[in-house]
């Protein structure tokens, strides 16, 4: 997937922020958000561009996106760099100067920003995320009704988000779950699933909304799931086991464990298999088989461990199980 201009940029924000020392020039890097929109006017001279409120509102009007503003403001002899500094500033003026003019890139760039915050925890309440799924869903309903093929329309909105869209989706919709938000997460998943491209992540989370009302279905679900994708990715086993330590049939809880023990690869996945299978045991009130995980996670958190497949503790922890 090719992404386009604003989300790139996003994106190396974005990386910059999780790993030191990034080779990127700092006018790539910065937010424009934080400045005024005098400033913004005053960044534009060096390219010969002059412009304040209202001759930007009399040029955009000859436009319908801010990248055709940025076009039609500059000289076609400018280097890309050049251009690209030009138009991230043309951009956030279009955001904020022209508000009810929402470009797909303005509406994706506003995107990208709540889920960063709300990634971090800064967001006062859930209902600036929740006021823009519910725009993308609008977005995505207009272009399916113009004839467009559902997964389509998503990939290409997708191009515009620096973001993994599709995983915030899946994870929000895990997260309203664990809180036990069935009503909304049902409704998320029924307006977003049709556009989203096939995994085994919405099968797994039909199963666990009905898990709710039908547990025995629920894990009927997941066992047919499971023999469909025998060869799925750790995460995802971890996750199906999270949920069947709360909900699920217990042999299906074995068989998963036994699938997690076949792929393990490192310490902190077994110790992380180990801790699930602890406190699953715990509301078994099965505190025989619990305190002998728990005696081999103190082992473990007492010494440096480089994993090693043939470990002899992965034996015992499979023979204490029952």
């Amino acid at each position: 997937m090719k992404l386009q201009t604003k989300a790139i940029y996003n994106l190396l924000r974005l990386n910059a922020q999780e790993t030191s020392g990034a080779d990127v020039e700092t006018w790539a890097l910065e937010n424009l958000r934080d400045l005024s929109i005098e400033v913004l006017f005053q960044r534009l001279s060096p390219w010969g561009i002059s412009l304040d409120k209202n001759y930007f509102i009399s040029f955009a009007g000859e436009c319908d996106t801010p990248e055709e503003l940025t076009e039609l403001l500059l000289e076609e002899s400018v280097s890309l760099k050049e251009h690209d500094q030009v138009y991230l500033i043309i951009f956030e003026l279009w955001r904020r100067i022209l508000p009810e003019r929402q470009s797909l890139s303005i509406f994706c760039d506003e995107l990208d920003h709540r889920i960063f915050l709300y990634d971090r925890g800064a967001l006062e309440s859930d209902e600036p995320i929740q006021d823009i799924l519910a725009n993308l869903q609008e977005i995505l309903d207009e272009n399916q009704d113009e004839g467009e093929a559902p997964v389509e329309i998503f990939l290409a909105i997708s191009e515009y988000c620096a973001h993994d869209v599709e995983g915030f989706i899946y994870d929000y919709i895990t997260e309203l779950l664990d809180g036990g938000d069935v009503s909304y997460a049902q409704e998320l998943a029924e307006g977003f699933f049709p556009f989203l491209p096939e995994s085994i992540w919405p099968p797994f989370l039909k199963a666990r909304i009905l898990s709710f009302s039908d547990p025995s279905r629920a894990n009927a679900e997941v066992a047919r799931i499971l023999d469909k994708h025998p060869n799925t990715e750790t995460s995802f086993l971890f996750e199906t086991l999270r949920f069947l330590s709360v909900s699920g049939d217990h042999r299906l809880f074995i068989a998963v464990i036994q699938k997690i023990i076949a792929q393990l690869q490192t310490e902190e996945e077994f110790e992380e298999l180990l801790e699930i299978a602890a406190d699953y045991y715990r509301r078994l009130d099965q505190d025989d088989v619990e305190m002998a995980i728990e005696r081999l996670m103190k082992k473990r958190s007492l010494n440096t461990f480089a994993f090693d497949p043939r470990d002899p503790d992965l034996k015992v922890f499979a023979q204490s199980l029952k």
